[in-house]
């Protein structure tokens, strides 16, 4: 049997990168009862800021939350991350996640939904514990070309070239009509929706 789930998401929000590893958990307990089932699960994107200039990450926090919203917006985090080994911080850079989509676009067509999820788990690593820019262009395509095996020239076409920015366009207006308002929203065999 097969399960289909799509999961609507940002690269630039913490809480989907925790939700992506809390799924990718219940989905192999759930195969350790039930070795039958298979999970095919895509990835498609959200822009919380589509209009988000680069910057410095925490100088964005500051600017969304107090000071001691932030304190317990991180507190949280970190709780929630250590979990999965994950050590969340608010350093580094920040900017608008198209590119970063683009590139998660071209993984999935080009090398499957395997390669895509090892690819977003590079992305999020990179950007919320190494402070990583999500909108550099030559990290994302180190990214690409390390944990994607993808060839530099198609990387270049889907930065600049039209088609994936349309297809890119296409997909967060088509989210926008099914419904899907915030993010992480886990879309499970087409019917059953959890957040967003």
């Amino acid at each position: 049997m097969l399960i289909d789930i799509v999961i609507h998401g940002d690269i630039l929000c913490p809480w989907c990168f925790l939700q992506k590893k809390t799924l990718e958990e219940a989905m192999e307990r759930y195969q350790a009862l039930h070795p039958e089932v298979e999970f095919d699960v895509t990835w498609k994107p959200f822009l919380l800021y589509p209009t988000l200039r680069r910057g410095d990450k925490r100088a964005l926090y500051e600017k969304l939350m107090s000071p001691e919203k932030l304190r317990l917006f991180t507190s949280r985090l970190q709780t929630a991350g250590a979990r999965y080994g994950i050590e969340f911080s608010v350093t580094g850079k920040t900017g608008p996640s198209q590119p970063a989509h683009r590139l998660v676009a071209l993984t999935l067509e080009t090398r499957g939904a395997n390669v895509q999820s090892a690819f977003l788990d590079a992305l999020f690593r990179g950007h919320f514990e190494n402070g990583a820019d999500i909108a550099d262009e030559a990290w994302l395509m180190h990214v690409g070309r390390t944990e994607a095996k993808l060839e530099d020239s198609d990387m270049r076409a889907a930065l600049l070239g039209p088609g994936l920015g349309k297809t890119l366009e296409d997909e967060v207006r088509t989210a926008a009509i099914a419904g899907v308002e915030a993010v992480p929203c886990v879309t499970v065999q087409k019917k059953y929706r959890v957040g967003g």
